[in-house]
């Protein structure tokens, strides 16, 4: 018979709990008992996943908030083995971007063992730390940096579980007042290494972050491309043009204008867009970075990259993919002047003279960094 295991973090549910809704809907499919698996505070949940896969399961129940489904997910990496969404969180934006139920256990447990298999992208972060050691994880919503990330790490967790993402209002304008802009090079896919300062650098596989709050407007969990937000307002009436674009042009206008409207948005210098399928980022100084919600601390290079498939997600019965929401063929763009700053630092494609200041200019960069 086929066997679940669940991956759930004890301090957002109980095992009792738990098995009241699971035990007897396991029972119901024909399904043998499930196999039990506590996160840690030192492992949230990747080991116990790549333990279940071990065992020969057949389903993984993730039960817990962002923080435990990007985890189960980084651990599930190219098995093939589905991931079963419990949302117990404050954001659950996994399952808020797939539309899935957010609080109703049983509807969720119902999924595990009767569901649809559905493959979606799955988001690797790899980034060298100021000392130089070298990390890689997996993040299936999104990846911020600067004012994203520091917004993450200041963020009261009591007040988190009181009022849920309203917490993330006050240290988000705790934050803003800090006029900090990161000084960064950035090459998506195989452009041209350009330099660049913003606020925050966000990258993400999914593009509501909840409460109809579109950031990324066409981010596609299965299109095989990460969608990237480069936000660098000028003062005050900067922050207030930002916010209408991510709460209403994205939300409402955007699906009425035409591409050429579109094209011209996003390269709006105060939030601009891009897609690519690799993203690599050098820093001047450390910067705090942040996956799905979750803070790991100061990074001086990173490189995100998107797998297509590399996670599968179950869907509830039913479920069918919507030919609107299907992903077309998508090229990645040609160019980062979206997010342009200055001239490309390397010498390709240009004559010998031009060659020559590219190199002087790189030279010079690189000399200002070390």
């Amino acid at each position: 018979m086929p066997t679940a295991a669940v991956v759930f973090n004890p301090t957002k549910v109980e095992r009792e709990d738990l098995a009241n809704v699971i035990d007897p809907a396991a029972a119901a499919a024909g399904w043998d008992e499930s196999v039990w698996l506590e996160t840690a505070e030192d492992d949230p949940g990747a080991g116990m996943a790549r333990e279940a896969v071990e065992k020969g399961c057949d389903v993984v129940i993730a039960v817990g908030g962002d923080g435990t489904i990007r985890a189960v997910s980084e651990g599930l990496r190219g098995s093939g083995v589905p991931l079963a969404l419990c949302p117990q969180g404050t954001g659950n934006l996994l399952a808020r971007n797939l539309n899935m139920t957010l609080d109703n256990l049983a509807e969720s447990v119902d999924a595990a063992f009767n569901g649809v298999p559905r493959k979606v992208d799955l988001g690797i972060a790899t980034w060298s730390r100021p000392g130089g050691r070298q990390e890689e994880q997996g993040f299936v919503v999104m990846a911020g940096m600067g004012l994203d990330a520091e917004i993450m790490s200041t963020t009261d967790e009591d007040l988190k579980d009181k009022v849920g993402m309203l917490a993330y209002v006050k240290s988000g304008a705790e934050a803003i007042r800090n006029t900090h802009r990161m000084r960064l090079i950035f090459q998506f896919d195989n452009d041209r290494p350009r330099r660049a300062k913003v606020h925050t650098v966000i990258v993400g596989n999914c593009g509501s972050i909840g409460n109809n709050v579109l950031l990324l407007p066409d981010a596609a969990v299965d299109d095989g491309l990460l969608d990237v937000v480069a936000v660098r307002p000028q003062g005050l009436w900067g922050w207030v043009r930002v916010g209408w674009k991510v709460l209403v042009d994205n939300a409402i206008l955007r699906r009425t204008d035409s591409n050429l409207v579109r094209q011209n948005r996003d390269r709006d210098r105060q939030l601009s867009y891009q897609q690519c399928r690799t993203m690599e980022l050098t820093f001047r100084d450390p910067q705090e970075i942040e996956l799905d919600g979750d803070h790991f601390g100061e990074v001086l290079a990173v490189r995100m990259q998107v797998e297509p498939g590399g996670l599968t997600v179950q869907m509830p019965a039913g479920w069918t993919p919507d030919p609107d929401e299907e992903p077309a063929a998508k090229e990645t763009p040609p160019d980062s002047a979206a997010v342009q700053e200055s001239p490309p630092v390397d010498g390709r494609g240009l004559d010998p003279a031009e060659q020559a200041a590219a190199a002087a200019e790189a030279a010079e960069l690189n000399k200002e960094w070390d």
